[in-house]
């Protein structure tokens, strides 16, 4: 199996890759150091994440990802209030007969 390597900045000599560099002039292999950017610089990570354009419909996009019937919406049924309207009378009496 040949191993991969490199040639020593320092010497010249072909070295295997490793952790420990080179063997005669024992200079580690230099890693590339990225450009220090400033804070206010943008990375280039991010460019073209295809993002939605300007003209993007919120209203076509609901309805094509969940269906095009419209929501019904979401209330207290009329029962609900009796119940409460009952307890809050009970509460009430219950209260003043305690007085």
């Amino acid at each position: 199996m040949k191993l991969d390597t490199y040639l020593c900045p320092g010497c010249g000599d072909e070295v295997p890759i490793g952790p420990r560099g080179c063997p005669k002039c024992s200079r580690p292999p230099k890693a590339k150091k990225k450009a220090a950017r400033k804070s206010w610089q943008q990375d280039e990570t991010y460019d073209a994440l295809d993002l939605p354009d300007e003209d993007f419909d919120y209203d076509e996009f609901v309805a094509r990802e969940f269906g095009k019937v419209p929501h019904r919406r979401i209330g207290i049924a009329w029962y609900w209030w009796v119940t409460a309207l009952v307890l809050l009378v009970l509460m009430i009496v219950g209260k003043l007969m305690l007085f």
